[in-house]
């Protein structure tokens, strides 16, 4: 089941819109550490040209996978349970970062989110489409 999307502006780590599902535990503040540890992460892989990260999994009881979609200027982030196809996703969140780009293009301001905020609606009407979402 899908906790959280983010949508991240890539060289700045700014996260531009959060989309949650009603059942997330995970807190707000939580979700702006999560996504500046992200951005970190990107960055040292960068460093070390060892390749783009693109999936980190977490294993047990509570285990998640956090699927990164990287577009130019923009990263899609879905944090989903262990269990959910990771194809899925992956293509969801191309989808995603599809549409943002073709309705908000690649020329806009990273310090002013609340335009984004619409885009929430967009995130709903595609996760309608399958069993993961609420």
């Amino acid at each position: 089941m899908l906790d959280i999307i983010l949508i991240q502006h890539q060289k700045s780590g700014t996260s531009l819109l959060e989309y949650r599902q009603e059942h997330t535990k995970i807190a707000l503040e939580h979700a702006d550490i999560f996504s500046g540890f992200l951005s970190a992460i990107q960055n040292i892989t960068n460093e070390l040209d060892i390749g783009t990260l693109v999936l980190i999994s977490t294993a047990g009881l509570k285990g998640h996978n956090c699927i990164i979609i990287p577009k130019p200027l923009i990263n899609v982030i879905i944090l989903a349970d262990h269990d959910d196809p990771i194809d899925l996703w992956r293509d969801e969140g191309n989808k995603i970062a599809e549409q943002f780009i073709e309705k908000y293009g690649t020329a806009f301001s990273s310090f002013n989110v609340t335009p984004f905020q619409e885009f929430k609606q967009v995130i709903k009407e595609l996760c309608a489409g399958h069993n993961y979402c609420d």
